[in-house]
């Protein structure tokens, strides 16, 4: 006992020895210009094969060194590779802070494969310096530092950009310098990507982690190479690339939001959802018996909110002697939020020259569940210096389950009994919902260096994208309160339940041949480039439809109802709408085009131009043909777009930059079909005489990079756009109806100017942009005049008005605190943003309009050890709603409530 006691002390003395001895060599990297440090360096020992990266704030750490000497390298692209000798003996820590200085040549020639490390903003600000076209780059660092939590929110930090989004706050979409999401182009990885949503073309962005992502590139000017289809700007979503070293990253974190301090949860049986129609079940002849629809998830609880988890790892390496690269990223984002909402219909009051009145009050409640789980993975191999094959692919899912609960009444009419104020009938209009949305984008690509100046790229894209909407249920309950105010009990009024399911998928090829070529001194040098695409699109939708109708009692009444499970219903179509659905096409877009490029680079001025041919063939036919409208068309259209961009270095740090592009906005596939959409009111429908639009863009900018993360910009733009596409009307039917479809309304211009900047001032900072766009455009209203006779009339009269969607006036304004002796940052990020039309109201002389609003969030993180970051997220502090009014009256209103995050991040 006492020489196996005596032999464990040994053990852990010597192992404590040895410990004693290994060694500690840390330390900082920085900027040697500007003394600011550099996240993402990379450092390697030759004799060990053995390397790290520096963290947030340029420190690294190697322990347990053996005595003995070292090699040591450091690279970071963009500055010299830095190397030196160094010997440690037994025990010893050794600090060693190195300054790197910056590589001229590297940042003004190409280099196929050396890439900027872009995932955090010193990097990002030398790409929008060097970039061909005036570009905004949003870093991984910037966004991970941010209060955001999606590609969403954090994409509003880029001056001249804002969010279109729903009243349920789970979608939200781009808008570029006061354009609607038409008139951008959203893409994964530099290609088009699909979308599931079946009244856009775009992918939402909440449905985006922004973890995943290596930088968000928003591209305002277009060369050649770019596809056309942009006439507000590009948002590039960059996925994780390879590294050069062993990588890994992993982030925890729980949050609530506030709006469940004040009231329940509503949540209903989500596993009681009918994943199949009766059709899909039984087939086409099926006669659905009133016991095939489920009734618990029309029961609706109030519980207790669970808390928002998420969690995200990112890993990746090289092999084979850095042959091989790989990177894989996951997100998993369980979100729990709600909605407290105010909606009212607006109605043309002719006895009051078509000003609007309120008819209909609703107050909503949404609860909803957003599960988003996104993987990225990307793979490369390195034949040689001159080969390079990439597969990168992004899988991004969706699990939506929303309850609405409503409650409304009309305030004028008679209303079923209405005698005044807080009498007649009052709807309750309860809904259960879920959505699974899949998005996958696959693309396989290959650099080749054929020749002395000669490189060969190419690629092959596969995008997919669905949405599958399985038994959305809706119950609509009604009672009335009678002029002594007592009130009858709810009946059952109806049930409707809708299987809907639509796809969009892309099948693309892309391939370019460049010649670059020295032209003597001076850094001179002229590239030429040429190359094309070709894609195939087409998109689905297919729905079904039961209604049911409340089974009357032995006498012929409604019987009162008292709960979900004792209503007793009739199936009013047993085989459902889908052999007759309107709502039901397929519909394609064939895209081909080529362009011719070059870049002249003259000392210190760069010169891109070219042009781009863009030929497009869209097509759709109802499933089944409608005799009504036209059934099935196909339009077929060139397009020439050409483009010139100057960009003139004033000196190593600043850039003048001017810009001339012609672009195109293609309609959404949808909105060439002639039919009522998606379950949306008759009255809105496509149009298949539509055209699509095309823009005239011109485009200044004054750049400055002072230091690593500041910057300075000042920009104006310009823009004519030809055959505008907006929701308008369309004309009055014999009630005076007014119906709407897109329409092309003449010319709309749009200019405004930008202003963005950025500072540190010892370890305080600012960082901010201010955007001010002007749009006009004329569209048909409802006016009222007098005949010849005398007599009251209303005739249809142009109204100039902003464009949809446009903001007059955006602020981002952040306040920030970096401490890298303590490695702390904090920043308290502000935005503004000034009234906007989201639709158009029929009566001349008045629109809808989002009120100004107001956004405040805090985020911070505290790095606690080598390792380890505690991080926090605060978001909406100001509880700021989303009102929508009309001549002062309130259409609707949204309220959030605040938002709270904390987490710990892991870094290797």
């Amino acid at each position: 006992m006492i020489s196996r006691l005596y032999l464990i002390i040994v053990f852990f003395l010597f192992a404590s020895l040895a410990s004693a001895q290994n060694a500690i060599l840390k330390g900082r990297i920085t900027d040697g210009t500007s003394n600011e440090p550099l996240p993402g360096a990379y450092i390697h020992f030759d004799n060990l094969n053995k390397g790290a990266v520096t963290d947030a704030f340029g420190n690294f750490e190697f322990d347990k060194l053996s005595p003995g000497e070292y090699k040591i390298k450091v690279k970071y692209i963009g500055f010299e590779e830095f190397e030196k000798e160094i010997n440690i003996a037994a025990g010893q820590v050794i600090i060693l802070n190195i300054p790197l200085a910056e590589h001229k040549k590297d940042l003004n020639t190409v280099n196929v494969y050396g890439k900027l490390n872009e995932s955090n903003e010193s990097s990002s600000r030398q790409s929008e310096k060097n970039a061909n076209n005036i570009t905004n780059v949003l870093s991984a660092r910037a966004m991970e530092r941010s209060p955001d939590l999606n590609a969403a929110t954090a994409i509003t930090r880029v001056s001249a950009v804002t969010l279109q989004r729903n009243s349920g706050s789970d979608e939200a979409y781009a808008i570029i310098r006061g354009l609607e999401p038409r008139y951008n182009n959203s893409l994964i990885n530099g290609v088009k990507v699909t979308s599931p949503d079946p009244v856009s073309r775009f992918v939402s962005l909440t449905i985006v982690p922004s973890d995943l992502l290596d930088r968000i590139e928003v591209s305002k000017t277009l060369t050649p190479e770019m596809e056309g289809d942009a006439i507000g700007g590009t948002v590039n979503l960059v996925f994780k690339d390879a590294p050069d070293h062993e990588y890994f990253k992993a982030d925890v974190s729980l949050g609530y939001s506030a709006i469940f301090f004040n009231r329940k949860y509503d949540s209903f049986d989500e596993g009681a959802v009918q994943r199949k129609s009766p059709i899909d079940r039984f087939g086409s002849g099926y006669l659905a018996p009133p016991g095939y629809f489920s009734r618990p998830n029309l029961d609706f609880t109030k519980t207790t909110a669970p808390p928002t988890s998420l969690a995200s790892f990112t890993y990746g390496r090289r092999f084979f002697n850095n042959k091989l690269g790989f990177i894989v990223s996951d997100s998993y984002q369980n979100q729990y939020y709600g909605t407290n909402s105010e909606f009212n219909i607006a109605i043309l009051d002719p006895q009051n020259n078509n000003r609007p009145i309120i008819s209909d009050v609703a107050n909503r409640t949404y609860s909803t569940q957003q599960l988003n789980n996104g993987l990225s993975g990307h793979l490369d191999y390195k034949f040689d210096d001159k080969n390079k094959i990439s597969l990168d692919n992004v899988f991004l899912y969706t699990y939506i389950a929303q309850a609405r609960l409503s409650i409304d009444t009309s305030i004028i009419g008679g209303n079923g009994g209405r005698v005044g104020p807080g009498t007649g009938t009052v709807y309750n209009d309860n809904r259960s919902y879920i959505q699974n949305q899949y998005v996958e984008n696959l693309k396989l690509s290959g650099k080749h260096i054929i020749a002395k100046h000669f490189q060969f790229d190419w690629a092959g894209i596969y995008s997919n994208a669905t949405a599958n909407s399985p038994d959305r249920a809706d119950l609509t309950l009604n009672h009335l309160i009678n002029p002594d105010f007592t009130s009858t009990p709810n009946y059952f009024d109806a049930i409707s339940r809708i299987w809907s399911k639509n796809g969009n998928k892309d099948l693309s090829a892309t391939g370019s041949l460049s010649y670059t070529t020295d032209l003597g001194g001076n850094n001179n040098s002229l590239q030429l480039k040429a190359g094309g695409l070709y894609r195939h699109s087409t998109r689905f939708n297919k729905q079904n439809q039961y209604e049911l109708k409340p089974a009357p009692e032995a006498n012929g009444v409604k019987s009162p109802f008292t709960d979900i499970y004792s209503a007793n219903w009739i199936v009013y179509n047993v085989t459902g709408s889908l052999q007759s659905d309107v709502s039901n096409y397929t519909a394609f877009e064939d895209i081909t085009a080529g362009y011719g490029q070059f870049k002249l680079t003259l000392n210190k001025l760069d010169v891109i131009g070219g042009v781009r041919v863009e030929g497009t063939k869209q097509g759709y036919d109802t499933n089944p043909v409608v005799l009504t409208v036209l059934s099935s068309e196909r339009k077929t259209y060139t397009d020439l777009l050409p483009s010139l961009q100057l960009k003139y270095k004033l000196n190593d740090l600043s850039n003048f930059r001017a810009s001339y592009f012609k672009s195109i906005s293609r309609p959404a596939l949808f909105e060439l079909v002639p039919t009522a959409t998606f379950g949306e009111a008759t009255d809105i429908n496509g149009n298949p005489f539509i055209k699509h639009s095309e823009a005239d863009n011109y485009d200044l900018r004054y750049e400055l990079f002072p230091k690593n993360e500041e910057q300075f910009f000042l920009g104006a733009f310009y823009k004519n756009i030809k055959n505008p596409i907006e929701f308008a009307l369309q004309g009055l039917d014999q009630g005076g109806q007014a119906s709407t479809q897109p329409q092309n309304f003449g010319t709309a211009k749009v200019a405004g100017a930008e202003v963005v900047y950025s500072r540190y001032f010892g370890n305080l900072g600012i960082s901010g942009n201010y955007t001010y766009t002007y749009s006009n455009i004329k569209s048909p209203k409802v006016y009222n005049t007098k005949t010849a006779q005398g007599k009251d009339t209303s005739i249809l009269k142009p109204q100039d008005r902003p464009l949809q969607g446009q903001t007059g006036n955006v602020i981002n304004l952040s306040l920030l605190y970096k401490n890298d002796k303590h490695k702390e940052f904090i920043q308290l990020a502000y935005t503004y943003t000034s009234k906007t039309i989201p639709f158009i109201y029929n009566g001349y002389g008045y629109d809808y309009y989002t009120q100004p609003q107001s956004f405040l969030a805090l985020s911070g993180e505290k790095q606690v050890s080598r390792h380890f970051t505690l991080t926090a997220k605060v978001n909406n502090i100001l509880n700021t709603p989303t009102t929508v009014k009309i001549d002062n009256l309130i259409q609707s209103k949204d309220l959030y409530n605040v938002s709270f995050n904390l987490g710990l991040r892991y870094s290797l």
